[in-house]
């Protein structure tokens, strides 16, 4: 299988490089990062300046190479160009270092690099995990072994991603589910740094009144997550509403 492997934190990421080296020990995988931290960045893609790409020797067991864009340029910019009459199978993003669950998946980089590959019809899986114990290795090796089964899971529209969160370590976890995408809220506010400017701060609000099957909700509870985020952005309840 030919994969296509990003993320939002940088070519040298922990989660990254686990996961490329775990993949790549069954399929063709090619590696394109943004060549800095790029977290947050959403959907954006880089209009108004040049891309530039290097190839990067990081390993013998994939081609990688560094983007000065952002996250969604990487996926786009890899199937256009790099891959160019080589059309990848499926686009991987991640492993990011924390989780993006609920409406994070709204600023989220890693899950929208994901969904960026809807848009050339490609199928995607987006992948995180809060890894305060900073070992990427269950989650690659769970990536690996599903691969084949979550792919087949996906519709053949290519509208759909999956969305993995992975809130704890392996011997915490209840075991893994799927789920609805919450709603996450955070306390947030700007605090000013003499000399620099205002810097956002906050921390995210414990679930409440939120939909028990919620990745939100379920992630707090101590399971790993899959979630189907589809890329249509109508709303069909207004829309029949006040047709």
């Amino acid at each position: 299988m030919k994969i296509l492997l990003v993320n939002d934190d940088g070519l040298y990421a922990n989660g990254l490089l686990t996961l490329a080296k775990r993949l790549s020990e069954d399929h063709s995988v090619t590696v394109i990062a943004p060549d800095s931290e790029r977290s947050g960045s959403s959907r954006s893609l880089t209009f108004h300046s040049a891309l530039n790409f290097m190839q990067m020797a990081v390993s013998e067991d994939f081609e990688s190479y560094i983007l000065n864009g952002t996250p969604a340029d990487c996926t786009k910019f890899g199937i256009d160009t790099v891959m160019r009459g080589d059309k990848p199978d499926v686009v991987i993003s991640g492993i990011n270092n924390t989780c993006n669950i609920g409406t994070d998946i709204v600023y989220s980089g890693t899950v929208n690099a994901a969904l960026e590959a809807c848009m050339h019809r490609v199928k995607a899986i987006a992948v995180s995990y809060d890894c305060a114990d900073g070992d990427y290795t269950y989650v690659s090796d769970f990536v690996a072994r599903n691969l084949s089964l979550l792919i087949g899971l996906l519709p053949d529209d290519c509208n759909t991603v999956f969305n993995i969160n992975f809130p704890l370590p392996q011997s915490e976890l209840k075991g893994v589910r799927f789920a609805r995408t919450g709603d996450r809220y955070y306390d947030d506010e700007y605090q000013y740094v003499e000399g620099s400017g205002y810097f956002i701060t906050g921390s995210p609000v414990p679930a409440k009144d939120c939909d028990p099957e919620s990745d939100v909700v379920l992630c707090e509870q101590g399971w790993a997550t899959v979630s189907p985020v589809r890329i249509s952005l109508n709303d069909d309840r207004v829309y029949s509403s006040v047709k």
